[in-house]
């Protein structure tokens, strides 16, 4: 008998196990809960961890979920937790899954959650964002032990084309690689946006800015290309008037705030923190988005502004930008790092209102195929070992 299936053979145990309850990954959890052929139990790590201030949406939850007891163990890259749930063998041993879906590979949990597939008999599936772009560790040992680690996989779940590059450079074959498309509520944003959207004048009345606006969003650290970005902004209000929204909080909001005290940057405006309840209301005041990240594996707020649509200006560095942004069609695209480009990429869009609607309606018809039901279908066809037909989309490069 095949565990996790029941006496038809028509339905399987499936567990995921993940760090946190983001408010960003249970709409997919939803969806996956709501297939009739899969059993689903999401297991986290930790309810939460000191990065994030996030509000837990508990009304939105419809999938079977546990918080298992464990502990930090230490951090990594960016100050992202590391944890430790002995407890985890236990649960895959009265589970009695058909398939554990692990996202990454660097807790010790997912060591653990391996060695318990192996003894019973459980297929252990690896959920990876990474990309070759990431900012990480170049001593060999490591690489070693990661190309050990996912020898140790039955099959693979990337979020994009960039992942897949990336899995496969590590040792998977091409034939274990499904591609569950990187996506966030859409519904929502889509749908909230438009209403602010026709509260624009008000809200921007509200907020005390005029004229065009520019939007980052995310955490507020080197990483995430903050430093470039604000020096790009100021060459820009030399010649092109503009203010630009900066949300989101992070360990070095404060020295950026000095450095704009200093250098007497007026339309920079730190608006903190935002819930993503609230997110749409910028999006939709937003002229374009700019995300000039150093390294990230995706960059789900691409997915967002796409929604509510923006255009955007990327880094080559996020994850999604082999996936949603296509120069020159809803977006413009520079080297990490690039303060020219940057620059020069903020005074086009600034210049050309026709540009931005065009590539806004571009942004809205490319972001439709990465939906919570496109992403959910990618972990089933992975699940059953199906054809990946959830990656099958229109718009593909």
């Amino acid at each position: 008998m095949i565990f996790g299936m029941n006496s038809t053979g028509t339905r399987k145990s499936v567990a995921i196990l993940t760090e946190i309850i983001s408010p960003y990954r249970i709409p997919v959890f939803n969806e996956l809960s709501d297939d009739p052929r899969i059993d689903l139990k999401v297991l986290f790590f930790s309810q939460t961890e000191r990065r994030r201030s996030w509000r837990i949406p508990w009304e939105k939850i419809r999938f079977t979920y546990r918080v298992l007891q464990g502990v930090l163990v230490s951090q990594r890259y960016q100050g992202g937790p590391i944890f430790l749930n002995p407890t985890i063998v236990y649960d895959i041993w009265r589970g009695k899954y058909h398939s554990i879906i692990c996202f990454g590979y660097h807790h010790p949990t997912i060591w653990l959650a391996l060695i318990a597939g192996k003894i019973f008999r459980t297929r252990v599936l690896l959920w990876s964002e990474s990309t070759s772009m990431d900012h990480r560790s170049t001593n060999r040992i490591v690489e070693y032990i990661k190309r050990y680690l996912v020898g140790k996989f039955d099959g693979f779940v990337a979020s994009g084309r960039s992942q897949v590059d990336y899995l496969k450079s590590l040792g998977a074959k091409d034939d274990y690689i499904w591609v569950a498309p990187d996506s966030v509520d859409s519904d929502y944003f889509v749908q909230q946006s438009k209403l602010y959207r026709d509260r624009k004048a008000e809200i921007k009345r509200e907020l005390g800015v005029g004229g065009p606006i520019i939007l980052y969003v995310g955490r507020m650290l080197d990483d995430k290309g903050i430093p470039e970005l604000i020096e790009a902004f100021q060459k820009v209000v030399v010649e092109h008037d503009a203010t630009m929204l900066l949300v989101g909080d992070g360990p070095d909001i404060d020295r950026y705030r000095e450095i704009c005290s200093r250098k007497s940057i007026t339309s920079v405006r730190f608006e903190g923190f935002c819930s993503q309840e609230m997110m749409p209301k910028y999006y939709a005041i937003a002229d374009f988005l700019v995300f000039p990240t150093r390294s990230d594996p995706w960059g789900l707020v691409l997915n967002e502004a796409m929604c509510a649509g923006l255009p955007v200006i990327c880094s080559r560095a996020a994850g999604a930008s082999a996936e949603l942004v296509y120069q020159d069609r809803n977006g413009l695209l520079h080297q990490p790092e690039n303060v020219d480009e940057i620059y020069s990429h903020m005074l086009t869009l600034l210049r050309d209102e026709k540009m931005r609607k065009n590539m806004g309606l571009e942004s809205q018809q490319i972001i439709a195929s990465f939906h919570p039901k496109k992403m959910a279908k990618g972990f089933a066809e992975a699940v059953f070992e199906l054809p990946n037909d959830a990656y099958k989309v229109k718009h593909a490069k």
